[in-house]
């Protein structure tokens, strides 16, 4: 090919390229006019169209701009609306950069997609449709099944700036709004690629004060989110809302607070959320009733803290559930209603849903450690105001297996004073609780109110303390411990004392649903008053509070009379007694005051180191009656002493009580004589020896009256007063030694309308006055007293001390010695077989307490052979001193003096049978046996165990000395004259009863020894 044909080629080469870039040139110049002029108004009036024929719905927005060299159309001021015009959404720009790479990545690839301004409203209906349920159903009708395939999308950026919606809630008549404002979202790298992933930030604040942080990844192929949600400043008024509260329950106050990891997507075809490091807290919460304001609970802080979440394992945990701060306010009315349950919605009237099992998919959810703190209670009910603070409680872990023991700490204080703590167990399912209790210092003064309400009485102090082991189990309950009422005490309303103790206290109490049990109760301190007024009631009567009255019911007609009619309506049957079961009662340290302001001349007496003992208290049906042992001091040199039995539950069914008084000034019973007699008395001693039986309500009583040395006094001017010669009864009825000894047999019907303890007493006196005077006495035995005579110092036997009455007398010796100076007296300290016995019976009283685990310090007090455990004891120390063989000898020979009297349990006769094999039981004699008919056994062994104790003569003699030093030592100390008293070699008494006389030897002073006496 030539040139010229080459050249030719090329020119007709390039005149075709120049068609084609001029063709090229012209659709893009073409392509440019119409993104630049025609595809805008196109695009605004064919969506408005479309919008409107397929849904109803108005689409209004300015011109939009396209720019066809960066692919970028611009939206501006679009509004959607709702067939009726009520707004769906606007915005005032959307921005969407298309990229030119999707021609190459064979996907659509947006360089971004900016919106701002936007403005959307959701709204749920009725039968939870949505305001925009129209235009997606619309929609969604006329399209083909889209393909499960997601198209190829690539987006490098979406953002989102000054956004807002309103959110409302029209599905029931109170509707309730949100909104949030403003909102911003920025996402990256969004991609339907494989392994494409995006992440995204989102900041928001809503119109109830809430702010939002969301930030994380997003993948659509596979379909996958995960990050961090943090929403702060959660205000719970505005989101209560949207919250299902019952209609008793306002608006809860408070700040909450949410934050949570995240991961949720389709994984295997399933959809599953998980939550890592979730955390919940609400601050400054409260909660309270519309129509009862005192139903208020607060909390500083709730906290739910290092949770997860797994949708498809259905389970939720949490490392903590933390409350801390505030309290809440339970209040109780008139009727006995609570404030709360009003708050709570009445139950449906439905079938009980049978109990889903947790290994049948149910939800599984656990909280390692539930915590309070600082928390308050205040428990409010009338006038009675009880606040518990610093309630502070542990447990955990807390799962849906209720079966489950769950560990408890539960520890508070009494703002009035006081703590209690409680560590153990607890099964909700059971429900059971195994805990050990500590209450310690609990005040008594919030209980004021409460016996405010039937009595005049006032509670100036007193708190109660407990420390046991308590088991529930359903409806039982068992407490094994101990408790003390300490420092209790007990006002009139004038501020007097009413009664007061110091300690009332147990440490070995057993109490259920079944019964009450100590071995043994301890009563220290008791101070209380018995007083007469001048009307004649008694205090104990005028404490209660008179009740209203109740008006009287319409009298009908009288109906006449029929033998139903008028016979007596049957006894209503009494109801059981509460099983209550106390071994041993011990009086310590205790006082009475009496005073009677009925008298002509008032009187008052002192009752003080009352102590005593009361075994076998118990109401058991057909039990035996507790025995009684009390010992007291009467003013400054008198004494009393009761012993007895009595039945505390039914006393007037059982009682049989012995009461001494003695070395009673009678002086301070003129009150008494003046009243009835009209005549003062200025000197004399009394003894009182009182029995009183009462069996089945009826009474007998064997009263002895002994005065000494009464002289009367001046004549008192008194209404009640008899004009009785009782100069002449005196005359008559006082012996040699000028004593009245008067024997006064009582009886009596306690059913009797007319019976008193007082009249029965006049009646006898009068009976025996009215032999010796014609006129008729009241009350003379209050008129007779007394023993100021020195017949002698005596100790009771087994004692190194004086009583109170020898005290006295042996003040007046000392004074007596004063007055004569030429006598002197040599002192012998004495001591006699009764103290061998008295120490022999507190030896074995000692060694009984020793094996009941009581103390043995000082006298053990009254352990006696009819107790249970004191039986089991006296078995034990009967086998240890004469060995197995001599009790089963005993016992032998008991069963055959009294055939079917004792019962021999397994381990009775196995010691028989052990005894009889080894050969070393001895049978006892003939004389034995026969001694033994008749006899309590338990007696017999106590006897014997007694004679067997050791006590030397030197132990003897040593008393002997101790008690001779003792009067020695109280001459002194009584300022007698030492010179003239000196205490010699001890010598052995022949003691009367129980008492031991100390030997005097009485001699004049030699002329020489006597000296001159100071002017």
């Amino acid at each position: 090919m030539n040139a010229a044909s080459t050249l030719s080629s090329i020119a007709a080469f390039l005149r075709r390229i120049r068609h084609i870039l001029i063709a090229f040139a012209g659709l893009y110049v073409a392509w440019l006019l119409f993104a630049w002029l025609a595809l805008p108004p196109l695009l605004q009036s064919q969506s408005e169209k479309y919008v409107l024929a397929r849904s109803g719905h108005h689409l209004t927005m300015d011109k939009p701009s396209f720019n066809p060299f960066l692919l970028r159309l611009h939206l501006r001021n679009l509004k959607l609306a709702e067939p009726d015009g009520r707004p769906l959404m606007s915005f005032r720009d959307l921005i969407v950069d298309f990229s030119s790479t999707s021609l190459f990545r064979r996907a659509y690839v947006f360089d971004e997609i900016a919106l701002d301004n936007l403005d959307a409203t959701l709204i749920v209906l009725p039968h939870n449709r949505l305001n925009w349920s129209g235009l997606i159903e619309a929609f969604r009708s006329k399209e083909k099944t889209p393909s499960s395939e997601l198209p190829r999308l690539v987006i490098r950026k979406i953002t989102l700036t000054a956004a807002q919606a309103t959110l409302i809630d029209r599905r029931t008549a109170a509707e309730r709004s949100a909104r949030i404002e403003p909102m911003a979202l920025e996402l990256t790298d969004l991609s339907t690629l494989p392994n494409g992933r995006g992440r995204y930030e989102v900041t928001a604040k809503t119109s109830f004060g809430a702010t939002i942080a969301w930030d994380g990844v997003l993948t659509l192929k596979p379909i996958l989110m995960a990050g961090h949600l943090r929403v702060d400043g959660i205000s719970l008024p505005r989101l209560a809302a949207y919250m299902p509260l019952p209609a008793t329950i306002a608006a809860p106050e408070g700040v909450a607070a949410f934050a949570t990891s995240y991961r949720a997507g389709v994984i295997e075809d399933a959809f599953n959320v998980t939550l890592g490091g979730l955390a919940v807290r609400l601050d400054g919460f409260k909660i309270a009733g519309k129509a009862d304001p005192s139903a208020v609970a607060t909390a500083g802080y709730i906290a739910l803290t290092g949770g997860r979440f797994d949708l498809l394992k259905r389970r939720i945990a949490f490392k903590q559930l933390a409350v801390s701060g505030g309290g809440v306010e339970v209040v109780r009315d008139a009727k006995g209603r609570i404030n709360w349950q009003a708050l709570m919605p009445k139950p449906a009237q439905q079938a009980a849903a049978p109990q889903t099992s947790v290994k049948g998919g149910g939800w599984h959810y656990r909280i390692e450690r539930v915590s309070l703190a600082g928390y308050g209670v205040e428990l409010r009910d009338g006038g009675a105001n009880f606040a518990l603070q610093d309630i502070a409680a542990e447990t955990g872990p807390v799962s849906e297996d209720l079966s489950q023991p769950l560990p408890v700490k539960v520890s508070l204080r009494s703002r009035d004073g006081g703590t209690f703590a409680a560590e153990g167990t607890v099964v909700a399912a059971a429900p059971s609780a195994d805990l050990q209790i500590k209450l310690d210092g609990l005040t008594l003064a919030p209980v004021q109110p409460y016996l405010a309400r039937t009595t005049t009485l006032k509670l100036a102090s007193g708190s109660v303390s407990s420390e046991g082991h308590l088991v529930f189990a359903g409806k039982d309950a068992d407490y094994t411990g101990g408790f003390a009422v300490r420092n209790l005490r007990i006002l009139t309303g004038d501020g007097q004392v009413f009664l007061a103790w110091t300690s009332l206290a147990s440490t070995s109490l057993a109490a259920s649903n079944a019964k009450l049990a100590m071995r043994e109760l301890v009563l220290d301190g008791l101070d209380t008053r018995l007083i007469i007024a001048k009307d004649k009631s008694i205090n104990f009567t005028k404490i209660f509070r008179t009740p209203a009255a109740k008006p009287a019911p319409p009298q009908s007609a009288p109906q006449p009379a029929t033998a139903e009619s008028a016979a007596p309506a049957p006894a209503a049957k009494a109801a059981p007694l509460f099983p209550v079961n106390i071994a041993r009662l011990r009086i310590l340290r205790s006082q009475m005051e009496f005073a009677d302001h009925s008298l002509a001349l008032p009187f008052g007496t002192h009752i003080h180191a009352l102590n005593g003992t009361l075994v076998n208290i118990s109401t058991r049906q057909g039990g035996a009656p507790a025995r009684l042992l009390v010992n007291g001091q009467i003013d400054n040199y008198g004494t009393a002493h009761g012993v007895g039995l009595i039945d505390l539950f039914k006393p007037t069914d059982n009682l049989d009580i012995k009461v001494d008084f003695a070395n009673v000034e009678m002086a301070r019973l003129t009150p008494y004589s003046a009243t009835f007699a009209g005549r003062k008395i200025e000197s004399g001693k009394l003894t009182l020896h009182l029995q009183y039986k009462i069996k089945n309500r009826q009474m007998m009583g064997d009263n002895q009256i002994i005065m000494d040395k009464i002289t009367l006094g001046e004549r008192v001017q008194s209404p009640q007063a008899k004009d009785l010669p009782l100069e002449l009864a005196i005359a008559i009825l006082e012996d040699s030694d000028g004593r009245i000894d008067l024997g006064l047999p009582v009886s009596g019907s306690l059913d009797d309308p007319k019976f008193s303890y007082g009249g029965i007493i006049w009646k006898a006196i009068t009976n025996v006055l009215t032999k010796i005077v014609t006129a008729p006495f009241r009350a003379l035995g209050a008129l007779f007293g007394g023993d100021d005579k020195f017949d002698g110092i005596v100790f009771a036997a087994g004692s190194p001390a004086l009583s109170p009455p020898e005290q006295e007398k042996l003040a007046a010796f000392a004074a007596g010695l004063k007055k004569h100076p030429k006598l002197a007296v040599t002192l012998h300290g004495t001591w006699s077989e009764a103290d061998r016995a008295a120490l022999q019976d507190l030896q074995l009283r000692r060694q009984i307490a020793a094996k009941l685990g009581l103390s043995t310090e000082g006298d053990p007090g009254l352990l006696t052979p009819d107790q249970p455990n004191v039986k089991e004891a006296l078995e034990a120390l009967y086998a240890g001193k004469f060995g197995n063989g001599g009790l089963a000898a005993m016992r032998e020979g008991f069963g055959k003096a009294n055939p079917g009297k004792l019962e021999t349990g397994t381990s009775g006769r196995m010691m028989a049978i052990f005894t009889g094999i080894i050969g070393s039981k001895k049978d006892l004699s003939a004389t034995e046996v026969a001694d033994l008919k008749g006899a309590d056994f338990h007696a017999v062994l106590y006897r014997k165990l007694v004679a067997a104790e050791v006590v030397t003569d030197a132990a003897l003699q040593q008393l002997a000395q101790a008690r001779g030093t003792l009067i020695l030592n109280e001459l002194q100390k009584a300022q007698a004259p030492m010179d003239r008293i000196k205490l010699d070699a001890v010598a052995k008494a022949e003691a009367d009863g129980k008492d031991v006389p100390l030997k005097v030897d009485m001699a004049p002073v030699p002329d020489q020894a006597v000296q001159p006496a100071h002017p």
